[in-house]
């Protein structure tokens, strides 16, 4: 790996104080890489990305982007310094139009949105073709897809997505794990938190495994897939 983009050391953190959910979870991703976290239910894998993205209180350890401090700063501020995130639930505006969510999205911008907006739709053609249909009457992936453009009108260089194959069918998660991929190949770092994980480490240069809240495994996306042990505990199944 290159030098990181955004790195966590020894993070401690939680919803109440002295109960860290995530207790010493450490992670690095560089620019244009596509690293996943799998692990076991309750293992703090949603958390620990919550907390990198000023959701979840930091209680102790490091997170830097870019080589600047960021830990603890609130989500407006991650926003600005480039780091975009996408829940897993909740995540458009189902009263609100295509467009409408971009401009939500997009309110930190002092200028130059109509470009930002003409630059997603380029990305996201779907997307441009509904850009007046509100977000309840679009499908599941096209949602999802839109909660990323929100997420990329502010240009992070980091984008972490929670879950982004939640609730979706095979042929939409595979589409939205190829946008993962192709937003990489952008230089966007794309951290992702999922279940699916054979399909995510397909997709995937790194990974990570986080077990009772800190990270037991790392390495290779591919070497991971094929790890007996690995396909054991969280693939269903053996090499």
């Amino acid at each position: 790996m290159t030098e990181p983009l955004l790195e966590a050391r020894d993070v401690f953190a939680g919803y109440v104080a002295d109960l860290a959910i995530v207790r010493g979870a450490s992670i690095a991703i560089a620019s244009g890489e596509v690293v996943t976290i799998i692990g076991p239910n309750g293992a703090g894998k949603s958390t620990f990305v919550k907390t990198m993205a000023g959701l979840v209180r930091l209680f102790s350890g490091a997170i830097t982007l870019a080589g600047r401090a960021i830990g603890g700063l609130p989500p407006q501020d991650l926003v600005r310094a480039g780091l975009g995130f996408v829940p897993q639930t909740a995540n458009v505006f189902t009263t609100l139009t295509v467009h409408e969510n971009l401009r939500v999205g997009g309110h930190l911008l002092r200028h130059g949105f109509a470009a930002r907006a003409a630059a997603i739709y380029s990305l996201f053609p779907d997307l441009a073709d509904r850009r007046r249909h509100l977000g309840s009457q679009l499908s599941g992936g096209q949602r999802q897809m839109l909660a990323f453009a929100r997420a990329l009108i502010m240009e992070p260089r980091v984008l972490m997505l929670d879950e982004p194959s939640a609730g979706l069918s095979p042929k939409m998660a595979n589409m939205v794990f190829e946008k993962a991929r192709s937003l990489a190949r952008t230089g966007i770092a794309v951290l992702m938190v999922e279940q699916n994980a054979k399909a995510a480490l397909a997709v995937s240069d790194r990974a990570y495994v986080l077990v009772e809240g800190r990270e037991q495994l790392s390495g290779p996306a591919d070497r991971l897939l094929d790890d007996p042990a690995v396909r054991r505990l969280y693939l269903g199944g053996h090499a």
